[in-house]
């Protein structure tokens, strides 16, 4: 979705920014809509680790906090913007600068963040879930629409992947730890990108196994799956492996938890399909590879006869 943007306005009020060919220029503010939970409130200092038109992400202590526009779905470590935001952040942002928070903002020699009006954003309830049957239709109606995506948004994970990501989604279900320890070492890091495909996968699977994570021994199977993520995270990108890490804890984005809440709990095709358009428009093919993971996770461990008839 584009969301159009009202010119940036300069902050003339607040102190100048850096000197650009001997004149000094103002810092520009952007209000932040909603703040994810994971979100760091104290003061804090950081560095720019990466900036594109839409979305910076900024180095903090051990994780990446990412500021991203309105259209955006929120997250766990992101800063949302209103909509009246500028509408290209390269401008405002240099990889490699330090950034420095403070209660309710946030400064760069270019912009400021003020976020004393935002939410916080935070993961609503999974609610009731349907019955088996219907979940099962509904994951079937998804795995055919991802099929009509795939044909113009391919990756390894509906190529040379497929076969590993289908041993892995079997493995967690019949509760082969070994066997799925081992796909997860072959996924992580395959692909282009700044989130290979293969991770982007793996952080969808973990979403949908917590969709059922009931007893003691898928509990285990988890757990080891947490394990593996943390371990090879440092084996791909710094971005893949910050969100490998959150998936590892059960932490995800807005989108991806819309459509799983919408799989199992709505009644309502439209909201599911609503819902699929949404993570499916995540980068290039991200939004699919997470979808894939999402959809192999929750037929991993759907009532036996419900995941038989859904495959």
């Amino acid at each position: 979705m584009h969301v159009q943007s009202a010119p940036p306005v300069a902050v003339s009020h607040r102190a100048p920014g850096v000197a650009l060919h001997g004149q000094l220029t103002a810092r520009l503010a952007l209000v932040v809509d909603s703040i994810g939970y994971l979100v760091p409130r104290v003061p804090l200092s950081g560095r720019v680790h990466s900036v594109f038109a839409r979305a910076c992400n900024i180095a903090c202590g051990d994780t990446l906090l990412t500021l991203c526009a309105n259209e955006f779905g929120d997250g766990p470590t992101v800063w949302r913007l209103a909509a009246r935001a500028p509408r290209d952040l390269r401008a405002l942002f240099v990889a490699g600068e330090v950034v420095h928070g403070r209660r309710g903002g946030l400064q760069t020699a270019r912009a400021e963040l003020l976020w004393m009006q935002a939410s916080v954003w935070s993961p609503a309830p999974l609610g009731d879930a349907l019955p088996p049957s219907r979940v099962h239709a509904h994951l079937g109606h998804a795995q055919r629409r991802l099929a009509l995506h795939r044909r113009t948004h391919s990756s390894v994970i509906d190529g040379a992947g497929a076969s590993v990501a289908a041993a892995l989604r079997d493995a967690c279900r019949v509760l082969d730890t070994e066997s799925a320890l081992r796909q997860i070492d072959r996924l992580v890091g395959w692909g282009e990108g700044l989130t290979p495909a293969g991770d982007d996968f793996l952080v969808g699977l973990a979403a949908g196994l917590d969709g059922f994570v009931h007893g003691p021994l898928r509990g285990e199977l988890r757990g080891a799956v947490a394990s593996a993520l943390r371990r090879a995270a440092p084996r791909t990108t710094p971005i893949a492996a910050h969100w490998l890490r959150l998936a590892a804890d059960g932490h995800y984005v807005e989108p991806l938890l819309r459509l799983r809440r919408a799989l199992l709990c709505s009644d309502d095709r439209v909201v599911v399909d609503v819902a699929l358009r949404s993570a499916l428009a995540v980068g290039a093919t991200s939004g699919a590879d997470v979808v894939s993971g999402l959809l192999a996770g929750l037929l991993a461990w759907l009532p036996a006869g419900s995941a038989a008839e859904a495959a």
